[in-house]
């Protein structure tokens, strides 16, 4: 499976988060979310120089453009 950022996913695509790089504040908002290593999510929305919208857990959830950068995700598809 290769990883990708999560800055550089396909919108309308589902993936596997494979790797949050060690960044503790970002590791800690994205669990306190149930976002771990394993989790399914759907890119939603993904326009540069805006955040990545995506959908998990019954949630829609933004992240950073910055913070997208460092979560490798994998297993795409449609």
């Amino acid at each position: 499976m290769n990883a990708i950022a999560l800055s550089d996913a396909t919108p309308g695509s589902r993936y596997c988060i494979c790797e949050i790089k060690e960044e503790n504040r970002l590791v800690n908002r994205l669990s306190s979310m149930g976002l771990l290593c394993g989790s399914t999510i759907e890119v939603c929305q993904n326009h540069k120089k805006q955040p990545v919208l995506i959908f998990a857990r019954d949630t829609l959830v933004a992240i950073g453009r910055e913070e997208s950068k460092k979560i490798m995700v994998g297993g795409a598809d449609k």
